[in-house]
This record gives structure tokens, sequence and C-alpha cells, in this order.
């Protein structure tokens, strides 16, 4: 078996334990975990107004958006991806926009919301290690847009999860981007990758 196969499958595995712990996470500590990253706002360090792509939860994933408000009060512009070809794009959002599908599960403002490019993202996950590597969900959304828009300007990506997601080591390979952070409700963690 090759190495890149070997990693499929160690993947597939972790992800798979990752989201199972995840998903046994009652709704209380849900909520409490969702207040808690609002509450590290200023602890990650972003450049004054930068334009923050937050994500909207699916599934059993940590909600970013009380951190996303929190970021939105300290000056910083918002937006969200949607699913497209060649890779995601990111709209504005501004309070008060109508929200449709955006694919993956997701909503994002509508086609009429200005399209941007951000600054930072904060990117889901299923499992993250603290060097920054991360497993996402296997579609390679993320890692399309972080390639094309991070060919032109430097991208701070923060992972955004649980801590129960974190795992010792993620297999990592050559067009996997490493996160500058993750955070989670209990800790910023600044990652070594």
């Amino acid at each position: 078996m090759s190495p890149s196969l070997d990693n499929a499958a160690l993947k597939t595995e972790m992800r798979r334990k990752a989201l199972a712990a995840r998903g046994a996470i009652s709704a209380g500590a849900r909520i409490e975990a969702a207040l808690a990253i609002a509450d590290a706002a200023d602890a990650l360090m972003l450049a004054r107004g930068a334009m923050v792509s937050g994500f909207w939860p699916i599934r059993d994933e940590i909600d970013p958006r009380p951190l996303m408000s929190a970021l939105r009060e300290r000056g910083h512009g918002l937006c969200l991806p949607v699913v497209a070809e060649p890779h995601l794009l990111f709209r504005e959002l501004l309070r008060g926009a109508e929200l449709v599908d955006a694919g993956f599960g997701t909503i994002a403002p509508g086609a009429d919301a200005a399209q941007v490019l951000p600054d930072v993202m904060l990117v889901p996950l299923a499992a993250f290690d603290r060097s920054g590597h991360r497993i996402g969900y296997g579609q390679g959304h993320y890692d399309r847009a972080i390639s094309a828009i991070g060919a032109d300007r430097k991208l701070h990506l923060i992972g955004v999860a649980f801590s129960v997601q974190e795992v010792d080591r993620v297999p990592f390979e050559a067009h996997d981007h490493p996160l500058d952070m993750v955070v989670t409700e209990t800790e910023v963690i600044r990652c070594r990758a």
C-alpha cells in the first residue's frame, strides 16, 4: 500500500473517531463552548479591520457565530463561504442579509452580496493536532480555496473546534495547509507548523 493510501485510511479513521467524540457532546456543553470561544476573540490578535470568513455550523460542529459576533463588535468585516468551482467563494455578511443555501448543508448571503477576499479564515474541521494540521470532511473545499487565495496574499488560518477533536498527529501531505492557530472552548493553541 502506498503512503498516500495509508494516510487516507488513517485520516478516515481519525475523522470517524473525532466526529464521534464531537457528536457525544451535550447540548448544554455545546452552548457553553460557543460562548467560551467568543471570549477568546481578543486572544486571536487579528489585524485591525481584517475581513474574517466565518462558517455556518452544520451537523454537530462547534458554533462560531458568537465568536463572529464578537469579532464584528471589534471592527472586523465578516463573510461566509459558498461552495463553488473551482473553489469556495466568499460573500460579505452584513446584518439583515438574506441567507440562502450555500452548498454542503450551509447557508450564506445571496448572489447580490459583495464577493470579498478574506484576510482570516475560521476553518471548520473534523480533527486537528498542535502542529496545525487538520482533517476536514474529505472534499478539499478549504484546501483549494486557501491555495487559490493564499497564492497572492497571506491568509491567517484559525481552526475552530471542540477540544475533544484534538489528536496526537494528523498525517500531513503536500496539498494540506497548516493552521496558524486553533481555538477551542479551553484554549487558543498557537500552532508549531
